[in-house]
């Protein structure tokens, strides 16, 4: 009696949980995949951050080097004690960067802008990545819920054909049994394939981060030519690695001219002895006597060069692993699938029309019916999950590829 309530329990909560689901499910809205990528293009805050940081860079550079501080003092000279005034001043005080100073502190915020934009280039591959990911994993628990549904179907007219033979005495209750448990792991399976879906569905609409919610479109599909050549030049991590190593020759620059003189100018407004106004002047330039901290702050430039190609180096042998893996991974993949769509797929589709006749009629027994009804169901699997492990795949290349 307590399992009987227990079980209604059970059959009412699944009930509620798929209506939920249904009334969820149909206030989507389907869109390809493209649509989503510009959907989270537009919302995506990385995005507007790094934009933010381009515009850093540009005010910087337009704004050129800051004036240094104009100095304003008075002074007085020639004083004595016989009564003698002296000399009283009023002084402005300048000192002026040259030409070459301002353009090599412009191009290095110019090089910084470069840098921004070309991790603005690498959020957005990320980006595309993840959405892509997001999709394709609903793609593949929408069409999962489809499968388990068929393989319902399928163990419920099997159940219907023991309950048959039951009834009419031609076979004991094993076989429906046997139908009734194998129903039940459906089920069960249903059960975990709409979670699986309802997950997906989150972490899909949490990437596109709109008020509406969103659904994928098609099915999983996969393309047997698809293999493409191994560049990197396109890779969004090594255009970051080499747009830091020209900010770094542009650091070297930027201390360099540090060497370089200021010119020193200044103007005096005086007085003397009731004489008023008479004026002066100052003209000169400012050199760096002591260079070795200059010199040592150049040399740590350069090492900043060497450390930006060391790290492209790095980068470079560490994406012909991970291409060549993923490229040997790929193949692997699609072999699997022509294995699954040209020889098993056409075995287990002709198997599944055969067997549950062959049953009904006596040609074979319930173990070798479910035997074969397994194998249906498996292969089935198989090729939805292969489909899916080759989309994962090939978005991973691309993403390592820059494309």
């Amino acid at each position: 009696m307590i399992q009987r309530q227990f079980k209604i329990q059970l059959l009412l909560l699944l009930g509620l949980v798929c209506a939920l689901t249904t009334s969820s499910i149909g206030q989507t809205k389907s869109i390809s995949l493209e649509e989503a990528l510009s959907i989270a293009r537009k919302n995506y805050a990385g995005l507007e951050r790094d934009r933010f940081a381009i515009d850093q860079q540009n005010k910087l550079a337009d704004a050129g080097l800051p004036m240094q501080p104009t100095q304003l003092y008075l002074s007085g000279e020639e004083f004595g004690v016989n009564d003698q005034t002296g000399i009283h001043s009023i002084n402005i005080q300048q000192n002026f960067y040259l030409p070459k100073v301002a353009k090599t502190q412009q191009a290095f915020y110019k090089q910084g802008s470069a840098v921004a934009e070309k991790q603005m280039a690498l959020t957005e591959q990320e980006l595309k990545r993840q959405v892509e990911q997001a999709y394709y994993k609903l793609l593949y628990a929408k069409q999962e819920q489809e499968l388990v549904a068929e393989n319902i179907r399928l163990y419920d007219n099997f159940l219907s054909v023991a309950t048959t033979q039951l009834e009419s005495g031609e076979t004991g209750r094993i076989p429906q049994l046997a139908a009734r448990s194998r129903l039940g792991q459906a089920q069960l399976e249903q059960e975990h394939a709409l979670e699986n879906f309802q997950i997906a569905l989150t972490w899909f609409n949490q990437w596109l981060q709109s008020d509406t919610l969103y659904e994928v479109q098609g099915d999983l599909a996969y393309d047997a030519s698809f293999l493409p050549d191994s560049t990197i030049q396109n890779n969004p991590h090594l255009q970051v690695i080499e747009a830091q190593r020209e900010l770094a020759f542009a650091k070297i620059e930027s201390e360099k001219v540090q060497l370089l003189p200021q010119i020193n100018s200044g103007f005096k407004l005086q007085t003397m002895s009731g004489n008023f106004p008479l004026f002066g002047y100052q003209l000169g330039v400012n050199v760096p006597l002591f260079k070795k901290a200059y010199q040592e702050r150049i040399e740590a430039a350069e090492v900043g060069v060497k450390v930006q190609e060391a790290n492209l180096k790095t980068k470079e042998q560490e994406l012909e692993r991970t291409i060549s893996q993923l490229r040997y991974r790929l193949k692997h993949q699609i072999h699997i699938l022509e294995y699954l769509q040209q020889d098993l797929t056409p075995i287990v589709k002709e198997q599944s029309e055969v067997n549950l006749k062959a049953y009904g009629e006596g040609e074979i027994s319930y173990l070798e019916f479910l035997d074969g009804l397994e194998q249906v169901v498996k292969v089935k699997q198989q090729y939805l999950t292969a489909s899916y492990k080759f989309n994962a795949l090939r978005i991973e290349l691309d993403y390592w590829l820059g494309k």
